[in-house]
């Protein structure tokens, strides 16, 4: 009998084992996927840099400077949605379904209502040259990952409404709460980039 449990417990320890390593490759290969995308984002700063670098000023001569209030307004929306992210993530680990759901829909109603904003600010942009076409090409760029950081986390909030995630088991709501926040960060990088700097 002593056997047989002994061998039982050796048996849960080798599959909680494997758990934890499976969930650690899945971290790892999060982050690789994190810095490998985030190398996508800085080749937009860096050919804004270039295309900066080679005018005599910027915005280029006869170019009015973009307006920054509607850019402003979305980027104070997409922080909002970090945080109801976040606490989408927090409702789970504490088996709070309904929260989990209220605060995963509002940040998938938040993420629209940025997308639209950013698809107003893009039509702002007067036809000029190097200026206006960096400048959407980093909006569409991000405008992709926010399409994508969305149905994601869409999928995850189905799951968490047919109750596949939990307190014990949320890496798939962890994972789409991680790159949402990688969206987040990495429209305050073009924001500064296109409308401040």
């Amino acid at each position: 009998m002593t056997a047989n449990f002994a061998q039982m417990q050796t048996v849960f320890d080798h599959e909680q084992l494997q758990r934890e390593q499976a969930l650690k490759n899945a971290r790892l290969g999060l982050l690789l996927w994190r810095f490998a995308n985030g190398m996508a984002f800085v080749f937009f700063v860096f050919a804004n840099l270039l295309m900066r670098n080679v005018q005599p000023s910027w915005p280029p001569p006869g170019v009015e400077r973009l307006p920054i209030a509607l850019p402003l307004a979305i980027t104070l929306v997409i922080l909002l949605s970090g945080m109801t992210a976040s606490r989408t993530l927090k409702a789970v680990r504490a088996n709070q379904f309904g929260q989990a759901l209220r605060f995963g829909t509002t940040t998938l109603a938040l993420g629209a209502a940025f997308f639209i904003g950013l698809i107003a600010a893009g039509a702002q942009v007067t036809p000029s040259g190097p200026y206006s076409s960096i400048v959407w090409a980093m909006q569409f760029f991000h405008g992709l990952h926010v399409i994508a950081a969305s149905l994601l986390f869409g999928i995850v909030l189905l799951g968490v409404w047919r109750r596949r995630y939990s307190a014990e088991k949320h890496w798939g709501v962890e994972a789409s709460v991680v790159f949402w926040h990688f969206v987040d960060a990495m429209w305050i990088v073009f924001f500064l980039f296109i409308y401040v700097i």
